[in-house]
């Protein structure tokens, strides 16, 4: 979707800045790593998980009808919209990961070694369920928009 069609709401994230605090952490695990990903975290507690929280609750409910007809009848009432709730499921639970991650930075001083790699992956992960979740949401809900 182009960024002229794209919602003012979905300019909140992008699924890079999840991907650019691992990649940083990669070149090392220093205050500026640290900083990328507070960064990152700030992003999705502040600006991601609200947004994704009132389409869970407001938005969603009120285009299950809609998609029903538009998905196959099979496909009616919570059915329609279980995807995109699964997502949202995925984002909150790698969120926590990640806010995990910062609590225990802090109360060591710093990123320790044996956190590198999960906390990598948390972001890595988030990195790609937010770009699969988007380009859901363009394919299924933006489609019913005249």
């Amino acid at each position: 979707m182009s960024e002229a069609r794209r919602p003012p709401g979905r300019l909140i994230a992008s699924p890079r800045a999840p991907r650019a605090a691992a990649d940083h952490l990669s070149t090392g695990s220093g205050p500026q790593a640290l900083a990328t990903v507070e960064e990152t975290h700030r992003l999705l507690t502040e600006r991601l998980l609200p947004h994704e929280y009132a389409e869970e609750h407001q938005l969603y409910p009120a285009l299950a009808p809609a998609l029903a007809p538009a998905l196959a009848p099979a496909l009616g009432g919570p059915e329609a919209t279980a995807t995109m709730s699964r997502a949202h499921a995925e984002i909150e639970r790698l969120s926590r990961r990640v806010a995990t991650h910062l609590r225990l930075a802090h109360a060591r001083g710093g990123l320790d070694a044996g956190q590198l790699d999960d906390l990598r992956s948390c972001l890595y992960g988030l990195h790609t369920v937010l770009r699969l979740h988007f380009s859901q949401e363009e394919e299924s809900y933006f489609t019913l928009a005249p």
